[in-house]
């Protein structure tokens, strides 16, 4: 396979270049400054390479932002690196127009995304319409994917800044607007909503690809989407269907568990991963240098109270660890004790192989895990998963009243990783529902630690985008924490519209339609 590039039309009257895999015949017949989108949909090698670039840029979106927006403003995470970046993020001290932070505050990414799926919706139906090359069926289903990539994309645009400008229609010509004003909250859930049922209509059922989004993992957005929203009875209705679209069936062993992040194509429990390979993109997923670099010191750091609250999940009779997620993700060899795992700044080794062939920490034979060099660096991301449906799944079924029902959950994700310490209904007094949620969002937070879930649990949980005493969940968790650290702001009084991200200085200076429309307290 080829490069080449074609020059689109992004919002803000930017021009991007964007690389897109096609066939070695289309760089023979048209020079690169004569391409256009709107020529370029001739036959079905070039509707595959129009869905490798939207893939391609979905992975350069979330490249380090699935971390920078879902996990490092959390409590899972405490710095190892020196950087300024990490402490800007970890002291709740981000600003509008600082370099260092630049790539998280920066919605580009995201709508280079957003613009080639509205390409894509406008030209497959015209190829199906005609049957070019007989292939109807697989530009359904790219459509399909389509609208399901972009209301992904803009479900994060939701969660990280709220409002946000709201293109469907491809920019094609000088003529059309390219300056969008924020659309209300009400506005993108039902765009995304419609996304998703459009999605739904057309998307292919292919139970084995979980490196393309498909119906399951529509349904799994679905459920999120509802569940950020706090509409359980819908939530319910979504992850039941996506259980069953999914047909996954839970793992037995921890091995098993650690087998979803280094090969979920054979996993019974993953439905949608993207996959990075260094040599296709160039250069690592931003994975390693976040936390697991075998290059240099990782950016950050699980936190060592979770690897002391896990690693305290003993066996009494054998005094073995139990919980087979915290064997599989850290080095219990080099970081024996949660004072070696703190003081060392030791790595997390979820997405990473375990060589038994290689030198352990201290020089001996034994096996460890091997870090891989950031840019080199293949990872594949899980964007949605079994037990993270079935966990978004128990909450709804506590709201509902259905207790028994969401601990049986918590419990079997529990069990099948070695933990048979059960989660009982008659631990709980007083607020049940409260209680339990509590138990669910503590499970979420060990099972998917490093995915990118975190920050937005603890966001969705009570009055959201109520900047006046919302978020009750997240401060009493992210507060005390913040107040531990030299420099850092809480989340109180103006300060907690912190919550939320900027928007980046640049887009102000590029679309006027945003000018005085920040996210306060940030200046613009």
């Amino acid at each position: 396979m080829k490069k080449i590039r074609f020059t689109i039309l992004l919002f803000g009257g930017l021009l991007i270049l964007l690389t897109a895999t096609r066939c070695k015949k289309f760089l023979q017949n048209d020079p690169v400054s004569t391409i256009t989108p709107g020529s370029f949909w001739k036959d079905k090698s070039d509707a595959d390479a129009w869905m490798a670039g939207i893939y391609n840029s979905v992975q350069t979106t979330i490249n380090t932002n699935w971390f920078d927006w879902g996990e490092v403003r959390s409590d899972n995470v405490r710095g190892a690196g020196t950087g300024n970046a990490q402490t800007k993020f970890l002291n709740n001290a981000l600003s509008a127009s600082d370099p260092d932070i630049a790539g998280a505050t920066n919605w580009t990414n995201l709508y280079v995304t957003i613009s080639l799926c509205n390409y894509g919706i406008k030209y497959y139906p015209q190829m199906m319409s005609q049957d070019i090359g007989g292939a109807t069926a697989t530009y359904t289903d790219y459509l399909g994917q389509c609208y399901g990539l972009r209301a992904l994309m803009y479900f994060y645009g939701l969660r990280v800044w709220g409002k946000v400008p709201i293109i469907t229609e491809p920019l094609e010509t000088y003529g059309q607007p390219t300056q969008y004003a924020r659309s209300p909250i009400a506005d993108v859930k039902k765009r995304i909503l419609d996304d998703i049922d459009l999605a739904l209509k057309s998307i292919g059922t292919n139970k084995t690809n979980k490196y393309n989004i498909q119906k399951a993992a529509i349904y799994a957005l679905q459920t999120d989407v509802y569940m950020w929203f706090q509409q359980y009875p819908e939530a319910l209705v979504a992850s039941q269907n996506c259980i069953t679209e999914s047909a996954c069936t839970w793992v037995t062993n921890a091995q098993s568990w650690k087998n979803m992040f280094t090969d979920p194509a054979t996993s019974t429990e993953t439905i949608f991963n993207l996959y990075w390979d260094n040599i296709e993109r160039g250069g690592g997923v931003g994975v390693c240098g976040r936390f697991a670099s075998g290059s240099n010191t990782n950016n950050y750091m699980m936190a060592p109270k979770l690897f002391q609250e896990l690693f305290d999940r003993i066996d009494p009779v054998t005094s073995a660890h139990t919980d087979g997620r915290f064997t599989t993700s850290f080095d219990m060899i080099t970081y024996a004790t949660p004072t070696l795992y703190s003081s060392l700044n030791g790595p997390f080794g979820k997405f990473t192989l375990f060589d038994p062939a290689a030198k352990r920490g201290d020089g001996q034979p034994g096996g460890a895990f091997v870090y891989q060099l950031n840019n080199e660096c293949n990872v594949k991301i899980p964007i949605y998963r079994f037990a993270d449906i079935m966990l978004l799944r128990a909450e709804a079924l506590a709201h509902t009243g259905k207790y028994q029902d969401a601990l049986d959950i918590v419990n079997r994700v529990r069990n099948r990783v070695g933990y048979m310490t059960a989660a009982l209904l008659s631990d709980y007094t007083g607020d049940i529902v409260s209680g339990i949620e509590r138990t669910i969002l503590t499970e979420r937070q060990y099972e998917l630690m490093g995915e990118g879930k975190r920050w937005f649990d603890l966001c969705r949980i009570g009055q959201m985008y109520n900047f006046t005493n919302g978020y009750a969940y997240l401060t009493s968790v992210m507060n005390p924490i913040l107040g531990s650290r030299t420099g850092a702001t809480k989340y109180e009084g103006a300060n907690l519209g912190r919550i939320m991200f900027p928007i980046n200085s640049a887009a102000f200076n590029a679309n006027p339609k945003l000018v005085g429309d920040q996210n306060a307290p940030y200046d613009e």
